[in-house]
């Protein structure tokens, strides 16, 4: 088994707060600098960080820096505009393991349901990297036998420090916590939580909806409430980042709700013991296989599916322990960032070892 190893990583993006406990984590068995668009991510951290320069040259993104000279492997976004990175594998003479990372399919509009040219090309040139770490195992069909011998499911989750089941306690709202943007579907939710009000019967005691973020929507989602005559009940609570805040509206959630995108938050609320709703067909890098229809949390297809299954947590205590048990158990079985960590460290050094051999 390789030692410490020297390991790259080249985003396509800026690096998000969110992800920075993945790299901490593995700054403590590797040496680790990674590569973004910046600015740079402010903290005192392990790893080493370096904001670059990215031009575009019509559909495709180039890094105009050289790498690092001296490195074991190089981990490489699933982004087919990195395209300088994705010609790598068919340089047998370069001198570093190569390893791409991320959901493994397309998923703009939700994860691609069939093959396509791009997600041909993908597959075809994963089969000559040295490794793969997929966020859920849903792209395994999409990709050919070769590649799938040096793939991994290394998951996808988020540092959740405080983590606690709180599915027992006393619960009086619905949650929606992230950007408040189009995509998510916050109108939809709106709609179905003014019906579901009208139908609650009285005495329920969740009876709020918690908006927890901010964003472009924000102004439009305040007067929604009130064409709706519902804004005496939604609270909106702004960006939040506050650990033992963010906890404390997870203490008093019934369930996390977001109709139409679903990330990282399924993983921080599963941590908190609290169910999750999203569509069955979401936005989402594959986080939201996470949630088992009726076990963790609901599915939906219709706003009548919705309404149905706030009605039941909304108005079951026993519904929701269970529900939010279950989703504790997962969290503590399968998205920890622990287990997040080791999964990828594994991945590494495999991948350096075969490139070794």
């Amino acid at each position: 088994m390789p030692g410490r190893l020297r390991v790259c990583f080249v985003l396509d993006h800026r690096l998000m707060h969110y992800r920075a406990p993945l790299f901490e984590r593995l700054a403590e068995w590797h040496d680790i600098e990674v590569i973004h668009r910046g600015p740079e991510l402010g903290g005192d951290w392990r790893f080493k960080q370096r904001v670059v320069e990215y031009r575009k040259i019509g559909p495709f993104d180039f890094v105009k820096d050289d790498l690092p000279s001296e490195i074991d492997v190089l981990v490489v976004m699933q982004n087919l505009r990195l395209i300088q990175y994705w010609l790598l594998p068919f340089k047998f003479w370069r001198k570093v393991a190569l390893v791409f990372w991320g959901i493994g399919v397309s998923s703009s509009g939700g994860l691609a349901r069939r093959k396509s040219l791009i997600s041909r090309v993908r597959g075809f040139c994963s089969a000559f990297a040295d490794g793969i770490g997929f966020y859920s195992a849903y792209p395994l069909s999409f990709y050919p036998k070769k590649a799938l011998e040096k793939a991994v499911v290394v998951g996808n989750s988020v540092e959740s420090p405080n983590a606690e089941n709180t599915s027992a306690g006393q619960k009086d709202s619905v949650l929606f916590i992230g950007t408040l943007d189009a995509r998510k579907g916050l109108p939809l939710l709106f709609r179905v939580f003014a019906g579901y009000l009208k139908a609650l019967p009285a005495g329920a005691a969740v009876r709020l909806l918690r908006v927890v973020g901010d964003g472009p929507q924000r102004k439009e989602l305040e007067a929604l409430s009130k064409d709706l005559g519902i804004s005496e009940a939604v609270c909106f609570e702004g960006a939040v980042t506050d650990p033992e805040v963010k906890k404390a509206f997870f203490a008093t959630a019934a369930v996390t709700v977001s109709p139409l995108q679903a990330g990282l938050s399924v993983a921080e609320s599963f941590s908190f013991g609290v169910p999750f709703i999203t569509h069955k067909s979401p936005v989402s890098g594959g986080e939201y296989l996470s949630i088992k229809d009726g076990e963790n949390g609901f599915l939906f297809e219709t706003e009548d599916d919705l309404l149905a299954a706030l009605l039941k947590i909304g108005n079951d205590a026993a519904e929701r322990v269970r529900l939010g048990n279950n989703a504790y158990e997962f969290y503590r079985a399968n998205l920890q960032m622990s287990q997040f960590a080791e999964r990828f460290d594994k991945l590494l050094r495999d991948s350096y070892a075969r490139f070794k051999h």
